[in-house]
């Protein structure tokens, strides 16, 4: 094994003394976050074909109606979500993974990259929390009226930090070419579409099809289909290692 200091020190960790090692690694990691991410999208889309939760702008009488009705449903929405949601921290952890090995353990698009990727999943974890507690709250005749505004407020809450995950992956991509530089720009456009969206969060539940909210619905989608590129770059392409410092 190479044991040699000074003159290696901030080259990417090496095994059995050479580069290899650590490049099959990496691309084994690739792989596996690459499926996770397919699996992710699939399981997304698959959400789209179960019954959307009721908005608040029901009675507690009607939720709870609505729920009851379709019950099966709204828990195979769940589960799809949750699902998605173990597929989504692989896939999060393995572009962040990759970021990391083009940029250096010190770089801070990547860095930024990771810590809003993981508040943007904490806060969607919160949100499928509340989901949860709405849909099985007629079976224990718990009371409907704040769950659905809870829910939604925690839903528009994932926004700045979606534009903070991709302005960090814009941001790293196109400084290291991680990824092609296309997929940065992508990031990066997607970024700016979730910025101007968040001024759709003050918008009243009647102007949903306004401006502000098909371009928030949009850029969700730009949002997805970055992913699954993402995704399907990890399973097709070598990535980039970090250059020594000298």
């Amino acid at each position: 094994m190479d044991t040699s200091t000074g003159s290696d020190v901030g080259r990417p960790p090496t095994v059995g003394g050479t580069a290899h090692g650590e490049d099959a690694r990496g691309r084994l990691w690739d792989r596996v976050a690459g499926i996770a991410g397919l699996i992710f999208f699939l399981l997304v889309v698959a959400g789209f074909f179960t019954p959307e939760t009721p908005g608040s702008d029901r009675s507690p009488g009607d939720l709870a109606r609505i729920l009851t009705a379709d019950l099966t449903g709204h828990q195979w929405s769940l589960f799809f979500g949750f699902l998605a949601d173990v597929a989504f921290l692989v896939l999060l952890a393995g572009i962040w993974s990759r970021l990391r090995r083009a940029e250096g353990p010190g770089g801070m698009f990547g860095a930024l990259f990771g810590v809003a990727g993981t508040a943007f999943l904490s806060v969607v974890l919160v949100s499928a929390g509340l989901t949860l507690a709405l849909v099985e709250a007629p079976a224990v005749g718990a009371d409907l009226s704040a769950l659905p505004v809870l829910d939604n407020w925690a839903g528009a809450a994932v926004l700045p930090a979606s534009v903070a995950m991709l302005l960090g992956a814009a941001g790293s991509i196109v400084s290291t070419r991680a990824y092609p530089v296309w997929l940065g720009w992508f990031a990066g456009v997607t970024s700016v579409l979730l910025l101007v969206s968040v001024a759709a969060v003050f918008e009243s539940s009647e102007d949903e099809t306004g401006f502000l909210g098909i371009i928030g619905f949009a850029s969700f989608i730009l949002m997805l289909l970055w992913f699954l590129a993402a995704s399907i770059v990890m399973l097709l392409h070598r990535s980039r290692a970090a250059q020594p410092v000298a």
